[in-house]
């Protein structure tokens, strides 16, 4: 069964960078929730894979940016929402990977994609956290599948 989630309170699992927090306070807190939940489930993802402290959270391109040490390979994954978003979420990846193109053909009935570079995640409601958490775990994996 899939597990279906609404947004929860941030998890103590790592304070945010400075600068990354500076972001975070930026956002609307209707949307600053959400995304604090995905990072959430970011984090959790990559402890799962590599254990404690096994990637780099920073910014890149003034966005929120999560990448596997070197040593695990993978791609980095960016959280972002500006106002032409509307009321969804992005989680941007390398737009030369092939992660969006798998990710369409196997949750293109239950996830939104843009292009080859988005995957969408609504604000509102609840969203499919299975199929979001193999995204992001497919993305820290790249190259080394």
């Amino acid at each position: 069964m899939e597990r279906v989630t609404k947004p929860r309170k941030q998890s103590a699992q790592a304070p945010l960078p400075d600068d990354v927090a500076a972001v975070f306070a930026a956002y609307p807190e209707d949307k600053r929730v959400h995304l604090l939940d995905l990072r959430s489930l970011i984090l959790d993802c990559a402890q799962r894979l590599y254990g404690p402290s096994s990637l780099t959270e920073a910014l890149k391109w003034g966005e929120p940016s999560y990448r596997p040490l070197p040593k695990h390979g993978g791609t980095t994954v960016r959280l972002h929402w500006k106002p032409k978003f509307g009321d969804q979420l992005g989680l941007f990846v390398h737009c030369q990977t092939t992660l969006i193109a798998d990710m369409r053909t196997l949750y293109g009935d239950v996830l939104s994609f843009e292009g080859n570079r988005c995957l969408w995640v609504p604000v509102n409601g609840t969203y499919p956290r299975d199929p979001v958490e193999h995204f992001v775990a497919e993305a820290f994996r790249y190259g080394k599948r």
